[in-house]
C-alpha cells in the first residue's frame, strides 16, 4: 500500500507544503480556513504524519534518557526493576519514548536524541551528571539527595525509615538493638546508617561499636555480619538489616545456630521485597516505595522539558512499616 506524503496532502487541500507542516505541528499561524482544509484532506487520504519528521520540525525528540549505572546483577535487581517499572508506565503515560543507557560512568548518552534525562542513581556516574548539567540539558535524578546542587532530585526518606524501625523496636521493649549495613558508598546505606544511630541516641539507647556490623548489600556479607553478632557473649535481641534480602539471610543464620526467630532474636528488613514475605520467618520490613519513585523522576522531567517547571524540587518519599512475624516484643533482662 502507498504512503501518503505531506505533498499530496498539501496538493488536495489546495496549500503549500509548509502550510501542512504548521498544522500538523500545531502551530497558530494558520488561517481556520486553510487549517480545515488541511484537517480534511488529512483525513479522506488516511495520512499519517512521520513521528521523524514532526520531531524535527518541533525541535523535540519526545525522548527522555534513563540513566543506569551499571552493577552486577543489575537486571535481577528489585530495586532497578521496581524503578524501571514506574518509569515505564509513566513514559507510556505521558506518551514519550525511553532511551535506556547502562553505563559504567565512562560511556554518555548521545545528547542530540533525548529531550531530557533521569538518572536512575549517580553512584559512580557524578562526572556524567556535570556534563549535562554543563549541557543545560533537563536532569533528574533518583535515590539521591543532592542539597547542594541545582538539580532536581526524587529520593526516599531512609533516614526517617530507619527512626521508625527503632520507634517500632523499642515499644517491643528492645534495648539491645544492632544493625548491618548497606553499602557505605551509596546515600541510602549511609543515611539508613546515620537513621539509625541518631534515633538511638535519641532515646538513650546504648549504640555499641561492636553492635554496627558494615555489609554491601551482599549475601555474603549479612551472613559473616549475623555471624560475627550472633557470637558475641551478649548478643543482640533485635536486628536491624539493610535490606530484605541480607536480612533474610541473617535469619538462615540466625536458625542455623539454633537461635529462635521472633522468640530470641528479631529482625526488621528494608525494600519489601516480594521474598520478604515468603521467607522460612516472614520478615517485617520498611516498604520503599520504588516505583511511584521512578514515576514521579519521569513526571518531573518532563514538566522541566516543557517549561511547566524551571526551579530544582528536592522530593523525599515517605516509606511504611511492615509487619510480618520476624519480630516480637522481649522480656529478656540484661
Amino acid at each position: 500500500m502507498k504512503r501518503i506524503n505531506i505533498a499530496e496532502v498539501a496538493k488536495t487541500a489546495g496549500v503549500s507544503t509548509t502550510t501542512v507542516s504548521r498544522v500538523i505541528n500545531g502551530v497558530n499561524t494558520v488561517s481556520e480556513e486553510n487549517s480545515r482544509r488541511v484537517q480534511e484532506a488529512i483525513k479522506r487520504l488516511k495520512y499519517r504524519p512521520n513521528p521523524n519528521a514532526q520531531r524535527l520540525a518541533s525541535g523535540k525528540t519526545n525522548t527522555v534518557g534513563l540513566i543506569i549505572p551499571r552493577f552486577e546483577g543489575i537486571f535481577h535487581s528489585y530495586y532497578a526493576l521496581q524503578v524501571i517499572r514506574g518509569v515505564g508506565m509513566a513514559a507510556e503515560k505521558l506518551r514519550c519514548d525511553l532511551l535506556l543507557h547502562v553505563t559504567d560512568g565512562k560511556s554518555f548518552i548521545n545528547t542530540s536524541a533525548v529531550d531530557g534525562v533521569v538518572f536512575v542513581d549517580i553512584d559512580g556516574c557524578e562526572e556524567l551528571l556535570d556534563r549535562t548539567m554543563d549541557e543545560g540539558l533537563p536532569t533528574v535524578i533518583l535515590n539521591h539527595h543532592l542539597e547542594e546542587l541545582p538539580v532536581s532530585c526524587v529520593s526516599i526518606d531512609n533516614k526517617m525509615a530507619a527512626e521508625r524501625v527503632v520507634d517500632y523496636l523499642v515499644r517491643l521493649g528492645h534495648r539491645d538493638i544492632a544493625t548491618i549495613t548497606g553499602d557505605l558508598k551509596t546515600q541510602a546505606g549511609l543515611d539508613r546508617l546515620d537513621g539509625f544511630v541518631k534515633a538511638m541516641k535519641a532515646r538513650d539507647l546504648p549504640v555499641r561499636d561492636d553492635y554496627i556490623r558494615f555489609g554491601d548489600f551482599s549475601l555474603p556479607s549479612a551472613r559473616a555480619a549475623t555471624e560475627t553478632l550472633l557470637s558475641l557473649k551478649d548478643r543482640p535481641t533485635a536486628l536491624f538489616v539493610g535490606s530484605d534480602e541480607m536480612a533474610l539471610e541473617a535469619i538462615n543464620v540466625a536458625l542455623a545456630k539454633g537461635i529462635r526467630v521472633p522468640e530470641e532474636l528479631s529482625v526488621v528488613g528494608f525494600d519489601d521485597n516480594p521474598v520478604a514475605a515468603h521467607g522460612r520467618v516472614p520478615l517485617t520490613t520498611i516498604r520503599q516505595p520504588l516505583d511511584l519513585m521512578g514515576q514521579t523522576g519521569i513526571e518531573m522531567v518532563w514538566q522541566h522539558v516543557g517549561g511547566k517547571k524551571q526551579s530544582p524540587t528536592k522530593v523525599l518519599l515517605p516509606t511504611e512499616l511492615i509487619e510480618r512475624e520476624s519480630c516480637r516484643q522481649t522480656w529478656l533482662e540484661r
